[in-house]
Order: C-alpha cells, then structure tokens, then sequence
C-alpha cells in the first residue's frame, strides 16, 4: 500500500491527539458503510473538500497562494491513489475522456515502489494523463484527494522546476490528511495512479474481450 508521503507524516505526527485520531477514526467507519467502491471515492472527495474549506478560505491563503486554473506544475508530480480513485478515474476513461495511452504507459513503467524512476522522466513526461492542452484537469470534479489538498504559499514561478529549485510553502491541510490516511488504510489496493490505471485499463479491456 502506497499511502501518500504528506497523509503519512501528518498521520505519524497527530495520531497521538484525539481531536485528529477520532477524523480517521469516522472516516473509516464511514467508508465501511458504502458498498460501492465509487460512491466510496466520492465520498472520501467529499470529506477532503469540507475540511479543506476553512484552510483554503483563510484570508492569508487566499492572498498569497498562486493555484488556480491553467496552473499546473503540481500536475507534474508522481500522485497516489486508492483503488476506489482508479476504479473511478477508469470509468472517466472508458466513458469518453481522452488520454495519451503511450504517455501513461511511460509513467507506469516506472514502477510503483518509489518515485525515484519517475523523476527521471522529462518535464513532459511526467504530465498528468487528465490535462488538456491548456493545463486544466479534464477530471477536475473527480481527481484524486491528493490533489485535493495541493496548494502552495508564494509565487507561481517558484512551481516551475529550475536547476537550483526554489523552496515553496505548502498549504497545511492537516484534516483533510488525515481522512486521506483513512481512505487508503480502507483501501485494498493503492498506488501510483499510473500503474493502477494501467492496471484496471487492462483489466477492463479483457473483460470486454471475454465478452466478445
């Protein structure tokens, strides 16, 4: 199971205090209520965007953070994702929404143990398979609860990696990692959203096989 980094150093620092421990505590027993893994995805986005909502409306956050539409260098990072997140974003695919598959097969190859292969990749390379030709999310109401939480305290510039690579603030969201915590504890499967959509891709494409 790959929890993302973030949800696990928050988690490792704050399980020890009640008020954080008891947010993993219900959205685990939340998440044992829904049967369908997809209404499991939107639930948990769900979760991530209310406790977000008073970080992100904080004055301060939103005076100085650069994120919004078209800005997409965050979209560039290696992300993790339940089985619940892939089985959705697999459905996005096979319902119309377009991706690069050569793309999303060179961002798999690099495995799933760390993102050490996955740095090597080019700048390009390593773009989200759900941006368009203008840096917008084309899944935006259904991307991952990582990307929920990314946000940053600075300029936009500062996102655009260099040789000597600028130190960016990232937004606190200390709740909303927690309840993400939870969802991959919950989770049966998880990983990079590369490999995973590679994987339920292929699962897919031999069931409709099977059925020919």
């Amino acid at each position: 199971m790959r929890v993302p980094a973030i949800a696990k150093k928050t988690f490792d620092e704050l399980c020890s205090r009640p008020e954080f421990l008891v947010i993993t505590q219900l959205v685990l027993e939340e998440l044992s209520k829904i049967s369908s893994p997809l209404l499991r995805a939107k639930f948990i986005h769900k979760t991530v965007d209310e406790l977000n909502e008073e970080v992100f409306s904080h004055p301060l956050v939103k005076d100085l953070s650069p994120c919004g539409v078209g800005c997409s260098a965050c979209c560039h990072t290696q992300v993790s994702v339940t089985a619940e997140e892939a089985l959705l974003l697999t459905q996005k695919i096979v319902n119309g929404i377009t991706i690069d598959p050569v793309l999303l097969m060179k961002q798999a190859a690099t495995g799933d143990e760390s993102d050490k292969d996955f740095k090597k990749l080019s700048y390009e390379d390593k773009k989200c398979v759900f941006l368009d030709e203008k840096g917008s999310c084309r899944v935006y109401d259904d991307r991952p609860s990582v990307c929920r939480t990314n946000s940053v305290l600075g300029d936009a510039s500062q996102c655009v990696p260099t040789e000597s690579p600028q130190r960016l603030r990232l937004v606190k969201t200390q709740q909303a990692d927690m309840a993400i915590y939870a969802s991959f504890l919950f989770s049966e499967d998880a990983g990079s959203m590369s490999v995973m959509l590679q994987k339920y891709l292929e699962e897919f494409e031999r069931l409709k096989q099977e059925e020919v």
